[in-house]
C-alpha cells in the first residue's frame, strides 16, 4: 500500500490529527498509512494527498475560493 501524505499546519493538536485521519479512512472504507508533517507555511488547515487526489482544506485555498467568487460578481 502507498503511503498517503498529511500536511497539516504547525498549531494542530494530535486529537485535530487523528480526527482527520480517521474520516479520512471512513471516507475510503479501509485503514490509511499516512506520512504525517506539519507544515509552517500552512496558516491553518490541512493538505491530503490520498491515492494521487489531493483534498486542500487549507486556509489559503479557502481564501483564494472566496476571492474568485468575489472577483466573479
Amino acid at each position: 500500500m502507498k503511503k498517503s501524505k498529511l500536511r497539516l499546519s504547525s498549531g494542530t493538536d494530535r486529537e485535530t490529527a487523528e480526527y482527520i485521519v480517521r474520516s479520512f479512512e471512513e471516507l475510503f472504507g479501509r485503514e490509511l498509512d499516512f506520512d504525517i508533517q506539519l507544515d509552517p507555511s500552512l496558516l491553518g488547515g490541512f493538505v491530503a494527498e490520498i491515492d494521487g487526489c489531493v483534498f486542500d482544506s487549507s486556509v489559503s485555498s479557502k481564501m483564494e475560493e472566496i476571492k474568485r467568487i468575489l472577483l466573479k460578481n
